[in-house]
């Protein structure tokens, strides 16, 4: 009898201690659908190639950008943040020393030495931003289709660099009189998936963006063509980025155990 009571006991426990584990899964299951993802930043460092479009067609052709941006993201995934980018190329459509050659194509340098140029294109963009991202997949509240507005200020102009010499024309504040710097307000429109893993290990995001600036010429003469360039401009990028992320979460004593989940 006494083997019998202890043996329904020991039952009896085994059944009570799988009921609270499977209570446990069930509320922790609870918690991975309904908690709200912790607070924190986003640290971004994007790549993108970008095609010019209305004005800015007129002496560029394409451009490379490295971006980093920092944002800080709600538990409601709206996120506000500052952004920066640096533009680059090295081909360009317009040879605006042409009117500074020879015959043959060449520049003459201080000592009458043949001397030629490289030209590039070279310009940043620096602003705030606010997006939304909203999940696709129902365990993952951080992943998903994201979308951002950024406004801010850019400036783009031509790089020019004199090769095999020193030209007088080329040189100081004369080379102002060539590149073309053009600045102004901007805005960018940004669609694309981000992708932030629960557990740090893989965040990324990619995605299609095109910017308005609305800009003007701040040299306002153009030695080249021998005029003024005082007209407003709409000059257009449109292409490709993407990028990894580094989180930095922000969690309180309420949600440090439940975070986890999310």
């Amino acid at each position: 009898m006494r083997f019998l009571f202890v043996f329904s006991l020991i039952i009896v426990f085994f059944i009570f201690s799988n009921s609270c584990k499977g209570q446990n899964i069930s509320t922790y299951k609870i918690l991975d659908e309904n908690i709200a993802p912790p607070n924190g930043f986003l640290i971004d460092f994007a790549y993108g190639v970008h095609l010019p479009l209305a004005d800015m067609a007129e002496n560029f052709i394409y451009n490379f950008t490295l971006s980093g941006k920092v944002q800080y993201i709600l538990s409601n995934n709206l996120t506000f943040g500052l952004v920066g980018d640096y533009q680059f190329a090295d081909d360009v459509k317009t040879d605006v020393v042409f009117i500074l050659r020879d015959a043959e194509g060449f520049l003459i340098d201080r000592f009458g030495q043949l001397a030629d140029v490289q030209f590039g294109q070279r310009g940043f963009f620096l602003g705030g931003s606010i997006s939304y991202l909203i999940p696709v997949f129902k365990k993952y509240k951080r992943s998903g289709i994201e979308v951002r507005f950024e406004g801010g200020y850019q400036q783009h102009w031509v790089r020019i660099e004199v090769i095999g010499g020193e030209v007088f024309a080329l040189s100081g504040d004369y080379k102002k009189g060539y590149d073309r710097m053009t600045s102004g307000f901007a805005m960018r429109q940004y669609i694309g998936y981000r992708h932030l893993d629960k557990k740090r290990l893989l965040n990324f995001f990619a995605g299609f963006d095109i910017m308005e600036a609305f800009t003007r010429n701040r040299r306002g003469f153009n030695f080249d063509t021998m005029q003024e360039d005082n007209k407003d401009r709409i000059d257009i990028l449109l292409g490709f980025r993407l990028g990894v992320t580094l989180p930095v979460y922000v969690y309180t004593p309420e949600t440090q155990e439940d975070v986890r989940f999310y």
